[in-house]
């Protein structure tokens, strides 16, 4: 698909110094990425991909008997030769990537097209909800032709595959209602939040707080990370770009609009349920210093909350993360959410759908 493009070999890592003086005693394989030579062990080298692709190349390049498949102990080395096989197997695995991501992508887009397609043939849409779908859909044809014509741009492998992997990251942030220019999204709420800012202990009119309070304004994330949750797999693309959304600024509102839009389970529940041990550590801490951030700014000390100081304690484990820990959360949601004068509810961890 993509043409393969070679780089400058360039200079041995440390690593490979140490390797290069037993060179001739043992099978060892050599690659070239990011403009070094790397050399290291290669085990079941006569059978492996890589062994044979080295056999090959030791036959070509006339490497005397005794290695890589009964050629001599004396290593005589044809460096282009093993540079450009080296090369060529890291183009193959590029083109397979970037083939992934654009085959992802796609799909994904041909989802999302079928889904506003159907929601705007509904009798009883509004004209801005309408406006809405048909922007969002106007994007996912750009990006669909951008991808497509990926496929035949001549590219090279790496950036073909940065390329795929950047519009399959936008394809997702558009569902997910994530902003163009988050740079800029972030400094005109900073504008709006200053205008809007008042004491917190002013619960009569802290509903108003910022440009970002108020909870209706989440729908299509509470939607997009709902979709990404309740399916046979879990979308991790979408369930990290929702994740990586939540800040101390709207960390409570976002909470609400779940319970609004999906009664039963909380956020966190299933969050838990649905991340892997990666996931929970690195957004479970995520979500836990948002809330902590929060609680410092509405003047609430959470250094001796016991349900804080459970999730401290659930994140840190070295094997397992509980997932009855969302109650943990859902307490400190609960009692942030009451400072702020909202009301936020929330039953009992469970494994099943209550």
């Amino acid at each position: 698909m993509f043409g393969l493009g070679m780089s400058t070999y360039g200079n041995l890592t440390n690593a490979s110094m140490a390797y290069l003086p037993f060179m001739p005693f043992n099978p060892f394989g050599i690659t070239n990425f990011g403009g070094d030579i790397q050399i290291f062990p290669v085990e079941n080298y006569q059978t492996s991909q890589i062994g044979l692709a080295f056999n090959q190349v030791a036959q070509a390049s006339g490497w005397p008997a005794g290695i890589f498949g009964g050629y001599s102990m004396t290593p005589q080395i044809n460096m282009n030769a093993v540079a450009a096989q080296a090369s060529a197997m890291a183009a193959q695995s590029l083109n397979q990537l970037a083939s992934q991501e654009i085959n992802t992508a796609l799909q994904t887009i041909a989802g999302q097209k079928a889904k506003i397609q159907a929601q705007l043939q509904a009798k009883d849409i509004k004209d801005e909800d309408k406006a809405k779908l048909e922007e969002q859909l106007k994007k996912l044809e750009e990006y669909e032709k951008q991808i497509n014509d990926l496929k035949t741009s001549g590219m090279d492998p790496q950036s073909a595959y940065l390329k795929a992997n950047e519009l399959k990251v936008a394809v997702n942030n558009l569902i997910a209602g994530k902003p163009e220019n988050e740079e800029k999204a972030d400094k005109t709420n900073e504008k709006d939040n200053e205008k809007s800012e008042k004491s917190p202990e002013d619960s009569s009119d802290t509903k108003n707080q910022g440009s970002k309070s108020n909870p209706e304004n989440f729908t299509n994330w509470v939607d997009a990370f709902h979709d990404a949750t309740f399916k046979i797999g879990t979308d991790n693309e979408v369930f990290d770009a929702c994740c990586e959304e939540i800040t101390k600024d709207d960390v409570v509102e976002r909470m609400i609009q779940w319970n609004q839009s999906y009664p039963g389970e909380s956020f966190m529940e299933v969050f838990m349920a649905d991340a892997d041990k990666d996931q929970k550590l690195k957004y479970g801490r995520q979500i836990q210093r948002a809330l902590r951030d929060k609680a410092q700014e509405l003047g609430i000390d959470l250094s001796k909350d016991p349900d804080y100081l459970a999730i401290t304690k659930e994140l840190n484990s070295l094997l397992w993360i509980d997932n009855g820990v969302a109650d943990n959360f859902n307490a400190v949601i609960q009692k942030l959410a009451a400072k702020m004068g909202y009301k936020y509810e929330y039953s009992p961890y469970s494994m099943t759908s209550k």
